[in-house]
C-alpha cells in the first residue's frame, strides 16, 4: 500500500518502528533511500509496546524524522506500516431493542 491511505499517525508510528531495525537508518544516511526490503518479524510486539509507552500521535527523535522523511519522498512502505484501529467510544456501542 502506498504512504496516501495511511494517516499521518500511522506514517509516523511506521518511521519511529523502522528506525528502530538494525540498519535502516544507516542506510538512508548512506544512500538518501529506505532499504528495498525491511524485515517485519516481531514488529506487532514492538508497535504495541511502542503506543504503550509513547501514545498514538507521536513527536519525532530525528532519526524517526528521516527515516519519516523518506517514507514521504518514496511513497512506499518496503516493511509493511501501522494501521490504527479505533476503539467505539462507550456511547458510541450498539443498543438492540
Amino acid at each position: 500500500m502506498a504512504p496516501k491511505e495511511y494517516s499521518d499517525a500511522e506514517i509516523k508510528l511506521t518511521a519511529a518502528l523502522y528506525a528502530k531495525r538494525s540498519g535502516v537508518v544507516d542506510h538512508i544516511r548512506t544512500t538518501g533511500r529506505l532499504p528495498d526490503e525491511i524485515p517485519s518479524g516481531g514488529m506487532g510486539i514492538a508497535m504495541q509496546k511502542l503506543i504503550n509507552r509513547r501514545g498514538r500521535d507521536i513527536t519525532l527523535t530525528p532519526d524517526e524524522q528521516l527515516v519519516y522523511d523518506a517514507i514521504l519522498r518514496e511513497k512506499r512502505l518496503p516493511g509493511g506500516g501501522v494501521r490504527l484501529i479505533s476503539r467505539p467510544k462507550p456511547d458510541q456501542d450498539s443498543q438492540d431493542g
